[in-house]
């Protein structure tokens, strides 16, 4: 009969091994990207923040060209250094208008890194974008 591990000994076991991340300083928004869909009423966000210990916090806000708030997204204590994000817009899109997103990365009330994408309200495919790779260049 096959032996079996007792959950709480593998959790154990995987915690002991796992590596230990050690902030030698605040985490920083590496990356972000604002990709609109075709039907322009959502948004694909990307975001990559750089190696932290202490899970941030994650502030999305998205400003038509009124500078009036039409979105906003805000993650607790984000594990992954990687995020791929849907935003819906909560207005009529204004297709060709200038928007704005901005992205802000806290922890404990402290903002540790805070940046703006500003863009127009356009469908641009990222899978045929820059030579077809995919994978757009960062904003």
């Amino acid at each position: 009969m096959t032996e079996t591990k007792d959950p709480m000994e593998i959790y154990r076991q995987a915690m002991a091994s796992a590596p230990v991340v050690i902030e030698t300083s605040p985490p920083r928004l590496e990356r972000a990207e604002v990709w609109p869909y075709p039907d322009l009423a959502r948004l694909w966000v990307r975001v990559q923040i750089g190696p932290f210990a202490a899970s941030p916090n994650l502030a999305l806000r998205l400003y038509d060209s009124d500078q009036q708030m039409v979105s906003t997204m805000f993650m607790v204590e984000v594990r992954e250094p990687y995020q791929s994000l849907t935003i819906h817009l909560r207005q009529t899109p204004r297709p060709g208008e200038a928007y704005r997103m901005e992205l802000e990365l806290s922890r404990d009330e402290e903002v540790l890194d805070a940046q703006a994408i500003d863009f127009l309200l356009a469908f641009h495919d990222p899978g045929t974008a820059h030579g077809g790779t995919g994978d757009p260049p960062a904003r």
